[in-house]
């Protein structure tokens, strides 16, 4: 059996096992540039619905940081200055990007200082908790669908499963329209009536 599981600052976010196929199978490097786009998909959805496409809109900003912010920072939402912090965490190029693939075990995260804090779970004083990653089902469901088509692959290079491959298994997915749907849009995602979009701009 392979477990997938996804802790991001302490608190675990995907927690799925994969029975079938999977014993013997120690090297996911092929999937992990799969589960990236994903990631950095939700992450920029994240971004700009201001924390509201993971379930917990981020909370507004104090009156009197707002008004600071207006006059250094004019026109950027809530968790964005700069934009490094934001690019950290939507590229795997960025300089303050980590992105580390092992064969079993796939980091990612951001180098920006600051971020742990709006993450971590722990007790604060200053600054309300705004989550930067709330990972959702529908991320959940596709990444255990990328394990299952590489894992069928395997068991059938293998000898251990006879039947349609992976390719032919897409193909009839595609014709029959099951399978996972696609990608929902952020306007979709996003339920709040009190909320505007925020554009995708870096700073």
């Amino acid at each position: 059996m392979v477990r997938f599981r996804m802790e991001i600052a302490g608190e675990v976010q995907v927690d799925r096992a994969i029975a079938r196929f999977a014993e013997g199978c120690s090297d996911y490097r092929t999937v992990w540039p799969q589960v990236m786009d994903e990631f950095y998909a939700e992450e920029r959805d994240q971004f700009q619905s201001e924390g509201a496409a993971g379930g917990q809109g981020w909370q507004p900003l104090s009156p009197a940081y707002l008004q600071w912010k207006e006059r250094h920072y004019p026109g950027q939402p809530i968790m964005r200055r700069t934009g490094a912090l934001e690019s950290s965490l939507t590229s795997a190029t960025d300089a303050n990007a980590v992105a580390l693939q092992g064969r079993t075990a796939l980091a990612l995260g951001s180098r920006v200082q600051y971020a742990l804090y709006h993450q971590s779970l722990e007790p604060r004083t200053r600054l309300p908790r705004r989550p930067l990653v709330q990972l959702t089902e529908q991320f959940a469901r596709t990444v255990m669908r990328l394990f299952q088509v590489y894992l069928v692959d395997v068991a059938t290079a293998a000898g251990l499963r006879g039947g349609l491959t992976s390719t032919q298994m897409s193909s009839l997915i595609a014709r029959t329209g099951s399978g996972i749907p696609p990608r929902q849009s952020l306007e979709r995602k996003v339920q709040r009536k009190d909320h505007a979009l925020v554009g995708g701009k870096h700073g």
